[in-house]
């Protein structure tokens, strides 16, 4: 976040914005020669690098605009006190020194003062005036500092721009592609005031600082602390209802993945982590099967009455979809709340349960319609899983032999693949081998990946006649 006085914003017809940096020419220049300009300073003090900031304003740019950069850069680098005494201890023997020499109000009060400190301290007078107000913010040293490449810094000053707006919201919402266990467990960890719902597609909606009576500063900052999480994935929206304190105006606020992500700074991408190396294990094989379903670790939540579940997996076919959870490591507790929230889901679930847990309480859920309980030792099994979800995409892959049967249409090429023209009129393979294999095309053969012409298969046949003629 930046200082709210740095804040840059449009607002036109109830709707506000942030006035986002374009990674213009002219703003990366300025970038650059800020971090370079911090670069080469390590070793002076901060009011140093201040100045050089206060003459860039000094060309034309927004001052917001170079503070907000400055701000960002002050936290790549590391400030110290760089003096060998304490100044707190330095002022209090400075004011315990006037009341033995009076009152600094003459040049020659000032010195004796001073000399009389550094004789004490065994410093010089020089050293004692220079450490005075050495722990002053503007005094401090950069000792150490992490530059970036400027367009990082111009796509990170989007993001504190875009966080230090939410911080006067009402209400937030916002939904992603994905990474839904992680932006789950920031929320509760940050203690924030959310609800889940659907409408085309899964939202969380977050109680704004600007709607609570209290702990509205930590509260705006936890918030603020949210965004990353969600901007981190592919594809997300986020909307917010804006409280305008010079107004006292609601304004709609909303950006999304299609047209912001070029300009705000992602968190770098987390690697795939699984709970267990029974997950990790069944992802790595099914996935080495190339079985045509796309497999998703930790996909969207699915609603359980007042709850949601975020599945260990989905698996995803040409608009069919099936989740997975797998129930290993437990507690009593744990496997009670496990059990009632997926009594209460709406979508194809397949459950994995080691089966050390066999038990009356799991065995119950089995007469649920959406539920399919399967048992492991040690791993996963492939062969169930694939048998369950060839069983679920088998009505939409009879739907689609129908229409390959019901397809009017000529072939005309030699060879005809199946994958080629299962891509071509948006089905799987396995619908068109079934619909050509059972009424293959007259004139044509066929065979396991493809069907070829009668006349086509002959001239194949004479050419390999006469070369086995030639060469034996």
């Amino acid at each position: 976040m930046l200082p709210s006085d740095l804040l840059l914003v449009r607002r036109r017809k109830g709707r506000i914005w942030p006035r986002y940096a374009k990674l213009s020419d002219e703003n990366l220049e300025v970038a650059k020669l800020l971090i370079e300009a911090y670069s080469r300073r390590v070793g002076e003090k901060k009011n140093v690098l201040k100045v050089f900031a206060g003459e860039l304003e000094d060309t034309g740019y927004d001052y917001r605009f170079v503070r907000g950069l400055s701000v960002l850069l002050d936290r790549r680098g590391v400030f110290r006190c760089n003096v060998k005494v304490d100044p707190v201890d330095l002022r209090r023997r400075i004011y315990q020194a006037t009341g033995k020499f009076g009152l600094p109000t003459t040049p020659e009060t000032r010195s004796r003062i001073l000399e009389a400190v550094a004789s004490e301290l065994k410093l010089t007078a020089e050293m004692v005036e220079e450490s005075f107000y050495a722990d002053l913010d503007s005094e401090l040293v950069l000792v150490e500092f992490n530059p970036l490449p400027p367009q990082e810094l111009l796509k990170e000053y989007n993001v504190s721009l875009t966080q230090t707006l939410l911080f006067n919201s009402t209400e937030l919402s916002f939904t992603a592609s994905g990474n839904w266990q992680r932006i789950l467990y920031t929320v509760k960890r940050l203690g924030l005031i959310y609800e889940a719902y659907r409408s085309g597609g899964f939202w969380v909606k977050i109680d704004g600082p600007a709607s609570l009576f209290k702990l509205t500063r930590r509260y705006g900052t936890a918030l603020a602390k949210l965004l990353p999480a969600v901007i981190a994935n592919p594809e997300w929206t986020v909307e917010a209802k804006i409280l305008w304190k010079y107004t006292n105006e609601i304004c709609d606020f909303k950006i999304e993945s299609s047209r912001h992500s070029a300009v705000l700074k992602k968190p770098e991408p987390s690697a795939v982590s699984y709970d267990s190396v029974v997950e990790e294990s069944f992802a790595t094989r099914f996935q080495a099967l190339e079985s045509g379903w796309c497999l998703r670790r930790e996909p969207e939540p699915v609603p359980a009455g007042r709850y949601v579940i975020i599945p260990d997996f989905s698996f995803d076919r040409e608009g069919v979809k099936v989740y997975m959870e797998v129930v290993g490591f437990w507690t009593a507790e744990y496997l009670r709340r496990k059990i009632e929230k997926l009594k209460k889901i709406d979508v194809n679930m397949l459950v994995a349960v080691d089966e050390t847990l066999a038990c009356e309480k799991l065995a119950k859920l089995e007469k649920y319609a959406k539920l399919n309980i399967m048992y492991y030792r040690n791993k996963v099994p492939l062969t169930p899983v694939l048998r369950y979800l060839e069983e679920a995409f088998h009505p939409v892959e009879e739907k689609q032999t129908l229409f390959v049967k019901n397809l009017q249409v000529t072939f005309m090429e030699p060879v005809v693949n199946y994958t080629e023209f299962a891509a071509r009129i948006g089905v799987s393979t396995e619908s068109v081998r079934t619909a050509l294999t059972e009424k293959p095309p007259q004139g044509y053969v066929v065979l396991p990946n493809s069907l070829v012409k009668k006349n086509k298969l002959k001239e194949i046949g004479k050419t390999l006649e006469a070369q086995i003629s030639r060469i034996g």
